[in-house]
């Protein structure tokens, strides 16, 4: 039965279900742009410091990390199904409230339970992507989910930022363009609550053989299933090596893509003598989303390891070379200044940033950001709460880091910190490389060492 739900087509099912998962990714998404393109209304008309400002950013992690963790672990308890649709309301109400904003610890606030909901669909929308899936398509399917639609808030947060700016007075337009991340939210919690429970987790958790599942497929008609009768805490702690080993990919990969996500558009925007806004459309339209199609061609074929370690390499070199500008221009010609890159520093900084951002599209951006690594390796008994402590491990980390960058920055200089960010690459490589299995072309059962047929699963059934 599972090989027959593995090896189903591509389906109307499947393309709703990109849309219905994807749309958490993209309120996550807007979130993380909008603020990062009204910081200087936030540092104005709030009072906040660069350091308040982060800690303020990092609210939303941290209500993600703890989000996560009882989002998982509620979800392998009762199912994916009750759960799914609770994220986006949390999700909706925090950045809705952003409107109403009067203070700084009002929007801290906000931002945090907007957080809390993206911790729950982090945990939700991959699991239920994954187990949903066939075998040949489920990179193509998860990754689309995530990384698509990543860049769609992105583009989204950016067009807002332009068109309210335009229309509203700067003191009222910062709000309206936060708020703006609760609309697609709200369009689809009714979807999401009608997403039916996941084949897996009926058959294998719960043992029920009697439901019309969302592939089509059904047991046999008399078989007996066997729920998987190794305890929860076996399963988990028998699978804490991969999570574990996803889980540091995940935070090594945010180290620099989560401080590139909100500095970017000031920092390295401002190096290059761009606005935030030109940065970002051109960021996502020359490199992220040529990356992104280009990794969704290849992730069935090629694999996820080779992806990985591939774009990484290619990040390493971009950001070698964008760090020697900054530091040592001689070598390219370029007399030493302590401003904005201009002329032909401004070109080859934007090439070297673009190089960056196209490379870790195509690999570790798609599959490592794009949460695709954790819910495939481990048991459908844990999957959501090993993913779960996944998100939990990287977003305690993400808000660490941002927190942290205004001070690094201030330190050790932009030149020093992409270089930390280039060497960070290459960690990354050698850790995907040994840690971690492909996934490319085997069930979820194959990867997890579950029974292939329910029938069958005395050793592991609960």
């Amino acid at each position: 039965m599972y090989a027959e739900a593995s090896t189903k087509p591509f389906r109307q099912f499947h393309f709703k279900n990109i849309i219905v998962n994807g749309v958490g990714v993209l309120s996550d998404s807007y979130n993380l742009y909008a603020i990062s393109l009204v910081f200087f209304s936030i540092t104005g008309y709030l009072h906040a410091s660069p350091v308040d400002y982060s800690v303020l950013t990092a609210s939303g992690y941290i209500g993600a990390a703890f989000g996560a963790i009882l989002f998982g672990v509620v979800a392998d308890r009762i199912g994916r199904k009750p759960m799914y649709g609770i994220d986006l309301v949390l999700i909706f109400l925090g950045s809705a409230a952003q409107f109403f904003t009067t203070s700084y610890s009002f929007l801290f606030i906000a931002r945090l339970i907007m957080g809390f909901g993206i911790g729950g669909d982090y945990v939700m929308s991959p699991v239920i992507m994954a187990e949903n899936s066939n075998t040949k398509d489920r990179g193509k399917l998860m990754a689309t989910t995530f990384s698509i639609m990543f860049l769609i808030g992105a583009v989204l947060a950016a067009f807002v930022v332009q068109v309210v700016g335009t229309i509203m007075s700067p003191s009222e337009a910062w709000r309206v363009e936060l708020a703006f991340g609760a609309v697609p939210a709200l369009f689809v919690i009714y979807y999401r609550r009608k997403i039916p429970e996941t084949y897996r987790f009926k058959t294998r958790v719960k043992g029920d053989a009697d439901s019309n599942f969302s592939v089509s497929v059904k047991p046999e008609k008399g078989l007996k299933l066997q729920k998987d009768n190794v305890k929860y805490t076996s399963r988990l702690l028998s699978s804490l090596p991969v999570i574990l080993a996803g889980s540091i990919l995940w935070v090594l990969y945010d180290a620099y893509s989560s401080t590139f996500t909100i500095f970017g558009p000031i920092t390295i925007a401002a190096n290059l003598g761009l606005t935030p806004v030109g940065f970002t459309y051109v960021a996502v339209f020359l490199a992220g989303l040529p990356g992104t199609i280009l990794s969704l061609f290849l992730i069935d074929r090629v694999g996820r390891k080779k992806l990985v370690i591939f774009g990484y390499l290619g990040v390493f070199a971009a950001l070698l070379l964008y760090s020697l500008l900054l530091v040592f221009p001689g070598i390219f010609g370029i007399p030493p200044s302590t401003g904005a890159l201009i002329g032909i520093a401004a070109l080859l900084g934007m090439i070297f940033y673009m190089f960056n951002y196209l490379f870790s599209a195509v690999g570790p951006a798609t599959i490592i950001g794009g949460t695709v690594i954790v819910p495939e390796l481990i048991p459908t008994k844990i999957r959501a709460s090993g993913q779960a402590l996944n998100v939990f491990i990287d977003r305690i980390s993400a808000a660490t880091f941002i927190s942290l960058f205004p001070v690094l920055l201030s330190f050790f200089g932009l030149g020093a910190m992409i270089l930390i960010y280039a060497l960070i690459a290459v960690g990354s490589s050698v850790l995907m490389f040994f840690a971690l299995p492909e996934a490319k072309g085997r069930t979820l059962e194959e990867l997890a060492n579950e029974p292939a047929e329910p029938g069958n699963a005395q050793q592991s059934g609960s």
